[in-house]
């Protein structure tokens, strides 16, 4: 399955910081991914599209985890290289798109 089918996300940038949040749908939604979607996988499926440095933070009581890309942006968004102006809103779908493996107890 994909992330996307038990959680919703959202983007956000402030100057050179790309922000990305997952919202899962219910407690054992969450559970999974805070299991499966560690620092590490989201740096190495961050990193096909941009650059920088992964911080994950753990919200639990939201049921959500924020990762913070930092320098993602080199320059802020006006004179980033990245195309369109606003590609930021949709560099959730990287995250969305994983594919996870469903546990069966």
């Amino acid at each position: 399955m994909r992330v996307g089918d038990i959680a919703c996300g959202r983007s956000g940038d402030k100057a050179s910081t790309l922000d990305l949040s997952l919202v899962a749908r219910d407690r054992a939604a969450y559970e999974l991914l805070e299991r499966t979607i560690t620092t590490e996988r989201a740096q190495a499926a961050v990193a096909l599209a941009m650059p920088g440095r992964v911080t994950r933070y753990a919200l639990p009581g939201l049921m959500a985890l924020k990762f913070v890309i930092h320098d993602a942006l080199p320059g802020g968004v006006y004179a980033t290289l990245h195309a369109g102006l606003h590609w930021q809103k949709a560099a959730i779908y990287v995250l969305l798109d994983l594919e996870i493996e469903p546990e069966t107890a």
